[in-house]
């Protein structure tokens, strides 16, 4: 891997990581530490790092060591608005200027997922949704829409990981398939619905945990 692929390895092995409970958010860890739990070198953590810091997903406490937030349900709506507004523009865009390769991708990713929620593979929809999220940005042949999708997408992955049921799985699965499809075959109007009912879904998965802490 070159320096590039090794950040952002190390930034998606953090979030992946930090969903699965293998970091701890109650604890602080120096670069050195992160370094060698990712088993790669300081600089790819350094630049992955900072750009969690970006994306709110860290604080970084000077002399102290790296603190990795919590994100609540306050929080994840706020994201799910910012969501809600950019995703439609940018699936349309993803149909408009998406390759042949990149839609043929999405195909594959919308019954992968779908597998791996049947399958209870939880990695396995983590890395799909990782894999989506990517895809979607990268086809809209538009870097700020990836910079902007990445900082929400990441937080609300975390979100919905830490509070889902295990009905969510195959529910939010199943839309992203109709998504990924819409998107590959051309039917903006379907994509376009499709994020909105993942919007509502993941909404209401929000709302819940506001509601079971009374």
């Amino acid at each position: 891997m070159n320096n590039k692929s090794q950040s952002e390895f190390a930034r998606l092995e953090i979030e992946r990581k930090l969903v699965f409970g293998e970091l701890d958010t109650s604890t602080l860890y120096s670069e050195n530490k992160l370094a060698s739990l990712l088993n790669l070198g300081r600089t790819p953590v350094r630049e992955a790092l900072l750009k969690l810091e970006y994306d709110n997903m860290l604080k970084v406490h000077p002399r102290k060591g790296i603190e990795f937030l919590t994100i609540t349900p306050e929080q994840q709506i706020q994201m799910l608005e910012v969501r809600r507004q950019i995703e439609p523009i940018c699936l349309r865009f993803a149909i408009l200027r998406g390759t042949a390769s990149q839609k043929s991708a999405m195909l594959r990713l919308g019954d992968k997922i779908v597998l791996c929620s049947e399958d209870g593979d939880e990695e396995g929809i983590l890395q799909c949704l990782q894999d989506i999220h990517t895809l979607v940005a990268d086809s809209t042949g538009n870097p700020y829409f990836h910079n902007t999708m990445e900082q929400v997408q990441s937080l609300s992955r975390r979100f919905w990981f830490a509070n889902k049921e295990e009905s969510d799985n195959l529910k939010g699965s199943l839309i992203h398939r109709v998504i990924m499809r819409a998107v590959a075959f051309g039917n903006e109007e379907e994509a376009v619905e499709g994020s909105h009912n993942l919007m509502s879904h993941l909404t209401e998965a929000a709302f819940r945990k506001i509601i079971a802490k009374g």
